[in-house]
């Protein structure tokens, strides 16, 4: 060994190029979930919805996860906690403009209006993830332009729907601007409503379950208390109207508790 005119490499330069490796990969991950539905692993397709935690699924694969929680594999793994459309939000995103769409027999491709070679296909595009290629993000910041691709901290504000970049609401933030009102849309919202897109930050995810769950409280305890000023409104009125209009209510009241029964037993 040493005598064949090569070189042996240390350990430490080994060390080096694992780190710099795992590093590559951790963001050819990320930037692959900017572009691919976090439950099926297809391209992401409008729709788009996101749950509490950030992640990004086509609307169409939460829908069939809902119905059948067997569909994909590792379903209940990723979004056991998506239980019903209340825990996602539609997402309002913003078309790259430096992209133009063309139908082709294959789907929709978007390519740059510069005639340039452009972003291909959706499998295209991950397909290029794959080889370290950096694809061009069909969406972008209304307030930045910055492209939505992983490169960049994205949020979310949960009560619109709206994204935009974390820049985005510094610079709001740093022109005095109310910080609580969507940089969008000027939608009234929480600091506690705007949620990182994609974090791979454990005590950042850890945040935003906690307040899945109390948003999950707050909900239950807001659908007893209108239930109960609901009943109260019923009982003055069957206590005000004629028999026959109280006893249609009575019926369908029956008619839900026997569907409730039949749910239940099945």
């Amino acid at each position: 060994m040493g005598n064949d005119g090569g070189s042996i490499p240390r350990r430490n330069e080994m060390v080096r190029e694992k780190k710099k490796d795992e590093k590559i990969d951790r963001k050819a991950q990320l930037i692959a979930m900017f572009f691919s539905c976090a439950l099926s692993k297809q391209p992401l397709q409008q729709p788009i919805v996101a749950d509490g935690l950030g992640r990004l699924y086509n609307r169409e694969a939460v829908l069939e996860y809902l119905l059948d929680n067997s569909k994909f594999g590792d379903g209940n793994a990723i979004c056991a906690h998506i239980r019903g459309l209340k825990d996602i939000k539609t997402l309002q995103l913003h078309p790259n403009p430096s992209l133009t769409n063309v139908s082709s027999d294959n789907g929709t491709i978007a390519s740059k209006k510069d005639g340039k070679e452009g972003l291909g296909s959706s499998k295209q595009q991950l397909s290029d993830l794959s080889f370290g290629e950096q694809p061009t993000a069909r969406f972008v910041c209304p307030v930045t332009m910055k492209e939505m691709n992983g490169n960049l901290p994205f949020e979310l504000a949960w009560p619109c729907g709206c994204v935009f970049s974390a820049l985005a609401r510094k610079e709001m933030r740093d022109a005095g601007s109310s910080v609580a009102a969507c940089v969008v849309c000027g939608e009234s919202v929480d600091s506690t409503d705007i949620i990182p897109i994609n974090s791979q930050d454990t005590d950042v995810l850890d945040v935003l379950r906690r307040r899945m769950e109390q948003r999950t409280k707050r909900k239950k305890t807001e659908k007893k208390s209108k239930s109960k000023t609901k009943h109260k409104r019923s009982n003055s009125n069957e206590d005000c109207g004629e028999n026959g209009a109280s006893g249609s209510k009575r019926d369908l009241l029956d008619r839900k508790k026997i569907k409730l029964t039949k749910e239940c037993k099945a």
